[in-house]
């Protein structure tokens, strides 16, 4: 999520709910909407505590139960467990003692807000700077709640009426050469870490990724970015990349003409903990400054207890999609050896450079086996069609962040693909509001070709399938299981510790 898209444009205030059609032109399986808050819920008060489920209460404060064991300290480490790492507690409890710790959670909380749509009440808000409650058991939420903040987050775009985000920088021209690669000028961009107060930071650190190996990423992220964007588009107007003597404006060609030059594509289904605050501290006296990662997730609570009615909560999960080009000892032309990434973010859906920043450790990370040859071209066609269907749907909708939250989040978006390609899910938790994927599929199917379409059932089917955590469902403690990318005895959080045990404890039942 490190480049942002257009925004599509603003709508008047009138927030409405989309049909789920009856049916997809017949060719489209269609189930009913999945059990889940209203679409467009607003609710009437600009104060209220947390939106959705009755858990509301003890998830943000109010006239909740005392906090449980388990939601006391979400955020504590592991002790000795990882060295380049310090708790958010111990670093909120500093900062809580001076005005400037007490700007610093401010900012977390205004953050929180800004990114969630949940409102913090104002009389938790009081605790939590005054030290009485500890903000460390504020940021927890069910996948309802976060669902229902979505949804007002785009409510109150429709209410701005919000000038569109200006369009990302493009780094190629409208017709690319690929014999011309090592020509593009793409400079890496600085790290930049903001100083929240003294002593606590926001920001990424570079990846160990040389300079040459981003570029190549950054241009193949655009170039399957821009081929996937013509569908739609008028000649005149198309990307074109050529390469090997003929010019391409698809991305399935494209990516067929390398595998039949050597190329070898392969695609892994990947999960790590989604670094929410990105916060930061520095070894005190290290000069240059070494900092450390302060492991500050955003935390689900799953709704699964033990006998002992202590909830399982886990940080949530960031899912991405792996396409990797290697090339051969045959390998023809230009060597255009690179990694993208393919999900949906709050700066739109589609494919991402690799590698733009150094991954945290906490953060962990799990993948599938890989897939290649034939699946693997698949998958990157069935990634570009939900590309173009979210993509379609956000703009007709006029929703919020590229639809992010209404036709799903990163972990939708992969899971989407995934089970297609796979039959299996194992992310978790999965927000998507099937009617704006299904009414972009029913509107796109008409004029698609017929392998299009094809695949355009293929994601209906999937999107038919893959469970919903707006409800409680059957799979949800496995798949919150396996979305912890970490192996047991390598957690760095002791909630993630005690989330394992009744995640397991749960699934085996």
């Amino acid at each position: 999520m490190n480049r942002v898209r257009s925004s599509p444009p603003a709508a008047p205030a009138s927030p409405t709910r989309p049909v789920a059609p009856a049916a997809l032109n017949a060719v489209a399986p269609v189930k009913a909407q999945r059990a889940g808050p209203a679409d467009g819920y607003l609710g009437t008060s600009t104060d209220r505590r947390i939106l959705g489920d009755s858990s509301s209460a003890e998830a943000i404060g109010g006239n909740a139960a005392p906090e449980s064991k388990s939601s006391s300290n979400l955020f504590a480490l592991v002790p000795g467990r990882y060295q380049d790492a310090i708790g958010l507690d111990a670093v909120l409890d500093k900062a809580a003692t001076t005005p400037e710790g007490r700007a610093a959670i401010e900012q977390l909380l205004a953050g929180f807000e800004q990114q969630t749509g949940v409102v913090i009440p104002q009389d938790v808000r009081a605790e939590v700077l005054s030290g009485a409650r500890s903000l460390t058991s504020v940021l927890a939420l069910t996948p309802g709640q976060l669902s229902e903040g979505i949804a007002t987050l785009n409510v109150a775009q429709k209410v701005r009426s919000a000038a569109p985000a200006a369009p990302p920088k493009q780094l190629l021209p409208q017709k690319f050469d690929l014999a011309k690669l090592d020509q593009v000028a793409c400079p890496r961009a600085a790290p930049e870490m903001k100083q929240l107060v003294p002593g606590i930071f926001q920001g990424d650190l570079p990846s160990a990724a040389s300079d040459a190996q981003l570029a190549r990423n950054t241009v193949t992220a655009e170039l399957f970015d821009r081929l996937a964007a013509n569908a739609g588009l008028p000649k005149e107007k198309q990307f074109s990349v050529s390469y090997g003597g003929k010019s391409y404006t698809q991305l399935e060609g494209f990516v067929g003409a390398l595998r039949a030059d050597g190329y070898q594509v392969s695609v892994t289904f990947e999960q790590r903990i989604a670094n929410f605050a990105n916060l930061k501290t520095v070894v005190p006296g290290s000069n240059p400054p070494r900092y450390l990662d302060v492991p500050a997730p955003l935390m689900v609570r799953t709704g699964i207890r033990d006998a002992e009615g202590q909830e399982a909560i886990v940080p949530a999960c960031h899912s991405e999609m792996h396409v990797k080009l290697q090339s051969g000892p045959n390998t023809k032309g230009p060597r255009l050896d690179a990694e993208v990434r393919f999900f949906q973010g709050t700066d739109g859906t589609g494919f991402f450079p690799a590698d733009t920043a150094a991954d945290p450790s906490w953060t962990g990370r799990v993948k599938s086996a890989p897939l290649s040859g034939e699946k693997a071209a698949h998958a990157v066609q069935l990634a570009e069609l939900l590309t173009r269907v979210v993509n379609g749907s956000a703009a007709k909708n006029k929703l919020w962040a590229g639809g992010y939250g209404m036709t799903g989040v990163c972990n939708d978006s992969v899971a989407v693909v995934e089970h297609a390609l796979t039959g299996k899910v194992t992310e978790y938790p999965l927000l998507m509001r099937d009617s704006y994927v299904l009414g972009e599929i029913n509107r796109e199917l008409p004029q698609a070709s017929a392998r299009d379409a094809q695949g355009l059932r293929e994601l209906a089917a999937s999107v038919a399938e893959v469970p919903n955590d707006l409800a409680a469902n059957a799979s949800q403690a496995a798949r919150a299981l396996a979305s912890m990318p970490w192996a047991a005895g390598a957690e760095p959080l002791q909630s993630s510790v005690e989330a394992r045990r009744i995640l397991e404890a749960a699934a085996a039942r």
